[in-house]
């Protein structure tokens, strides 16, 4: 199954729409501050559930491309990733603070991965931190 979503998920083309959809991390077993969204963004639709490597997220330019495609389809602008490692690294050759490229065959750490979609205006979009700078706590 994992094998299959990694599979389709490189066929995935972005389409003008998700290309306008920003990406935004949070990590899903904090407090709910720092996952908080900003006024003048309105939450659309939980997307869903799944389960991401740290290979498919780090060793892919755009591994939110299906979900961005979604957000975008629907009218929205920004797309929340919100991950909580489920298991980590276990494989001492490939040691936690070494970027999981450098591990070739390899998957990493996983991560219980939830998108959450989202409607913001200009404004809240200027109070959001710089894209792809929330990322889930390491471990």
């Amino acid at each position: 199954m994992v094998a299959f979503a990694l599979l389709t998920s490189a066929c995935v083309t972005l389409t003008p729409e998700g290309a306008r959809v920003a990406v935004y991390k949070a990590p899903l077993d904090g407090p709910p501050a720092r996952r908080e969204m900003p006024d003048g963004c309105r939450k659309m639709a939980t997307l869903g559930e799944d389960r991401f490597s740290e290979q498919m997220i780090e060793g892919q330019a755009d591994p939110y491309r299906l979900q961005r495609n979604v957000v975008g389809g629907a009218g929205g602008n920004v797309l929340l990733v919100l991950m909580q490692q489920t298991s980590p690294r276990v494989d001492p050759e490939c040691p936690k603070g070494a970027p999981i490229g450098d591990c070739p065959g390899y998957s990493g750490a996983w991560y219980k991965v939830v998108f959450e979609s989202y409607a913001c205006t200009p404004e809240a979009l200027r109070l959001l931190p710089p894209l792809n700078t929330r990322k889930p706590p390491a471990r």
